[in-house]
This record gives structure tokens, sequence and C-alpha cells, in this order.
């Protein structure tokens, strides 16, 4: 097994190491078997998709139109809030999720031009999509209105049933891969293992990036010109016990796994404490 080693303020700021048009899909969400499929689309500063979607298995979909990098952010609304009570919540001095709005995972961060997917059991209830990833001067794509309400409804009886060839488990502070990896397009089950809200950024390392490289990227006072990597996805931010599959394309390389979430209370992210995995694809 390879192994290695709920501020938001903290983590969109975290989130800054990752960086480097619209259209509404015609067809909508449509239901293969029992998943359904939906595709959003994020612009340089919102998203655009379905407003609703039937409860269960549910394959979220992004397509990157902007020329910077986005992610999407599925938050369950409890206690009978709803979209505009989260956005007020998060214009607050000291940014933090609050405690009614649950992390239900997503596909995490690609560049201007791609694409990434994750599956997910989704819940009938009020929903956001965000985009907490930050400009390069450390605004939250969330302030410049990266967000959209999805209301997910009653579709009788669809089991949960997530299907990869990968299992990864995240644990405080730890992210385990069982398998070898190898190149070609896989599927990653993704499990939060642990008693903190997890997230799993994948990259792919630039050619010339050591362990040393990704470090000093990933120190809380990090202020490279550039980045050593190359944004390739993954699963945004899970509550604890929460799961999901997201596929990813690898090539021959070396990439890293990463969790930035932070340390409740503390600059320093999980990635500080060694939920960082690094692995060769050859």
């Amino acid at each position: 097994m390879a192994r290695a080693g709920r501020g938001f303020d903290s983590f969109v700021l975290f989130l800054l190491v990752l960086g480097t048009g619209c259209a509404t899909d015609p067809s909508g969400p449509h239901i293969t078997g029992t998943t359904t499929v939906a595709t959003f689309h994020a612009s340089d500063f919102g998203f655009e998709g379905p407003d609703r979607l039937p409860a269960g298995q549910t394959v979220v979909r992004l397509v990157n139109h902007g020329q910077q990098p986005h992610h999407i952010q599925l938050v369950k609304l409890t206690d009978g809030m709803n979209l505009d009570h989260l956005v007020e919540a998060l214009q607050a001095p000291v940014v933090q999720m609050p405690n009614w709005a649950k992390h239900m995972g997503g596909p995490n961060g690609i560049g201007p031009g791609g694409r990434a997917e994750a599956t997910l059991f989704l819940e009938p209830g009020s929903y956001a999509l965000l985009c907490t990833i930050p400009t390069t001067d450390r605004q939250p794509h969330i302030t410049l209105g990266m967000y959209k309400a999805l209301t997910v409804v009653e579709q009788g009886d669809r089991p949960q049933s997530f299907a990869a060839n990968y299992h990864l488990s995240l644990r405080d502070y730890e992210v385990a891969v069982i398998e070898p990896m190898t190149a070609g397009l896989h599927s990653f089950y993704v499990k939060n293992r642990g008693t903190q809200v997890h997230q799993v950024s994948l990259v792919r390392l630039n050619p010339s990036a050591s362990d040393g490289h990704v470090a000093a990227a990933l120190a809380p006072a990090s202020d490279l010109p550039s980045w050593p990597w190359q944004l390739a996805g993954g699963m945004t931010g899970l509550e604890p016990g929460g799961e999901g599959v997201f596929t990813a394309m690898l090539a021959s390389g070396r990439y890293s796994l990463i969790c930035l979430f932070p340390n409740p209370n503390t600059p320093q992210s999980h990635a500080a404490k060694g939920m960082v995995l690094t692995f060769d694809v050859p």
C-alpha cells in the first residue's frame, strides 16, 4: 500500500497554489440506467447547467470555458437555508463554511479548456455549486459570483453503487491508494475515513519538479512565481464518511494527490501535516 504521511478563508488561500465561455448543455441532465449525467459549464466567473436533478447516483461533469482554473464544490444546505443565506455567510470578515452547509464533493480543479467529472450520490434537498479557487490576487471566485443553486428532487428507489479501479482513502492526515498506478483513463473511489472535511487534488508534476519544489509550493508563506504542476482533477471536499468517484486520465509522468484543507484554527494545511501522496506512472 502506498501512503503519505474548517476555516474557509485558509482553504481558499491554500488552493491558490493549484492555480498555475459558457453555454447551457442543450440536452440537459439525462439518465443512463440508474445514473443521472449532469454537465455544468464554468466561465470566469459563473456556472451554467441544470437547475434541478433527480435524487440518486449522479455524474457531475465540469467543462472549463474560462481563462482561470475552476472546480465544483457541491454543498448541501440544511436547516431550511438557501443559496442567499450561504452567500451572505461567506461575506463575513472571517469566512468560514457554516455548520448547516455540508461538503458533498464534486470534480476538482482543472485548467482552462479542461474537463473533469465526479460521481456522487445526491439525496433530495437544496444544494449550492461553488468555486472556491482564488484569483492570483487571492480573491475567491465565489466572491466574484461563481455560485449556482441546485435542487435535487425525489426519484424513487435508485440504489447507490460506486465502481472504480482505484481505491483511495483519506484520513487525518494521510492519503492511501492500494493499487499500483498505471497509464490510462481510470476511476478513483474516494472515501473520507477521517474526522475532518478532506478533499483530494490530483496534479501532474512538471518534469523538473522535485519533492523540495512541491514542499516549497505547499508552504503557508509560499509566493512562487509559478507552480510545479498542472491541475488534473480530483474530488472536492467531503464530510467525514463521505464518498464518491472521480475519473482522470493518467499519462506517463509524476503525480501528487494532495489535501489542501486547513487544520481548524490554524493556517497549516493538511498537506503540511503529510497529506500528500506522490507517485510515478510508467
